[in-house]
């Protein structure tokens, strides 16, 4: 009798942790395209969606309306919590300039929506970047700044606002550059990284 309890215990146990098994493979969320963006250890609290790439695709259409030459000059997103939770999605600010006219439009891009701010001769000629260059999206820069202390600054604190912006390198320098800017109070986090090839720059 001893003998057969041993092994019903056993046969209990391992049904046990079969079932545990099978729970946990239930539970757990299929991985979608955007999951190779996520860094490992908690999720980025902050919307993937839309990405800059697809706010810049809605926004192309509109721009070469106004001018056909209308070339990107920066994308930038603001985040910042509102009753302690961040928004479920993105609003994305682009800026186009027409070398040709040289005037500047600021177009707003949102789910579903694309609307003209402003548009007015600009005072200078603006720097733009090389569409044919830019081959990092915002999600994937986002996981750059999450695991470069973008994950340790949101933890530290509660009251920060994040900006990521997509612009050229430099006046003269066309190659895509993200600048994540996290800033809480006095403190202020900067991160670069490129919008070439993903590599965090500073």
């Amino acid at each position: 009798m001893r003998g057969g309890g041993s092994r019903w215990g056993l046969t209990l146990g391992l049904a046990f942790i079969a079932a545990l098994g099978l729970a946990i493979l239930l539970m757990w969320p299929a991985a979608g395209p955007e999951e190779r963006w996520k860094p490992s250890g908690l999720s980025i609290p902050l919307p993937l969606e839309p990405t800059a790439r697809q706010a810049y695709r809605a926004a192309q259409e509109a721009a070469r309306a106004w001018q056909p030459d209308a070339l990107p000059s920066s994308l930038s997103a603001h985040w910042q919590r509102t009753r302690g939770m961040w928004p479920t999605q993105t609003v994305w600010t682009i800026h186009f300039y027409s070398p040709s006219s040289g005037r500047l439009a600021v177009f707003l891009v949102e789910v579903g929506r694309t609307r003209m701010l402003r548009e007015a001769l600009s005072p200078y000629p603006l720097p733009t970047f090389a569409e044919d260059q830019w081959r990092v999206d915002s999600p994937q820069a986002m996981e750059v700044w999450w695991g470069s202390g973008g994950a340790d600054f949101l933890a530290r604190h509660t009251d920060a606002e994040v900006t990521l912006q997509l612009k050229p390198t430099g006046p003269t320098d066309p190659r895509p550059e993200w600048v994540m800017t996290a800033v809480a109070g006095h403190q202020v986090q900067v991160v670069a990284i490129s919008g070439v090839d993903g590599q965090r720059l500073q």
